[in-house]
């Protein structure tokens, strides 16, 4: 692939972890007031950057697959990398289809959704009856029974956030790459979050 067009690559990985990044700071804060609308909409935010990323370095589209190739090897990504799947980000983004899916296979039509505290916290109420659930002492988002953990995929977005910004700034011969978006100084953010989530 065209040195060129790779940087353009990696400076929108760069922004989607950046974006990311914004949205777990906003987190920690909605914690903090606390902000219920808030905390879901930054759940939100990370996990539609995180899939973002990941759709730039797994596509969906068998056409182009040297490219996402390359752009890994050229991040240091493999497989096993923790934003590969895009799982959680679907249940989320695809949430209508969810609620159809709730709407007809739940046994008692208990709903539970948009809480925060531990799974399980209200007794005699299925798994499957919480739909969208952040337990506050593990970091981790649940969606019907399914658990993701917040901690390895805001790790994964600092570490890749650093590698796509200093390959996204490199200087090809003796021209800078162009592309840098409007408003953008093409230099890179603090590569955390000031309070990271523990």
């Amino acid at each position: 692939m065209d040195k060129n067009i790779l940087r353009i690559f990696h400076r929108e990985i760069e922004r989607q972890c950046k974006f990311a990044m914004i949205a777990v700071q906003d987190l920690q804060e909605a914690l903090q007031a606390p902000d219920m609308d808030r905390i879901w909409y930054s759940i939100q935010s990370f996990l539609v950057a995180a899939g973002n990323v990941s759709k730039l370095l797994w596509p969906s589209s068998a056409h182009i697959p040297e490219r996402a190739k390359e752009l890994k090897d050229s991040l240091g990504v493999d497989d096993s990398f923790p934003l590969a799947p895009r799982t959680f980000r679907n249940h989320f983004e695809h949430f209508d289809e969810r609620l159809e899916d709730w709407a007809t296979s739940s046994k008692r039509k208990n709903f539970l959704d948009s809480n925060v505290g531990p799974a399980g916290m209200i007794s005699g109420i299925d798994p499957e009856d919480y739909l969208r659930n952040f337990d506050t002492t593990k970091n981790a988002v649940t969606f019907r029974g399914d658990e993701y953990n917040l901690k390895p995929m805001v790790d994964a977005i600092i570490e890749l956030h650093g590698k796509a910004s200093i390959e996204a700034n490199k200087v090809l011969g003796n021209k800078e790459v162009i592309g840098i978006t409007s408003g953008s100084t093409g230099s890179p953010i603090d590569p955390a979050p000031s309070e990271p989530i523990r």
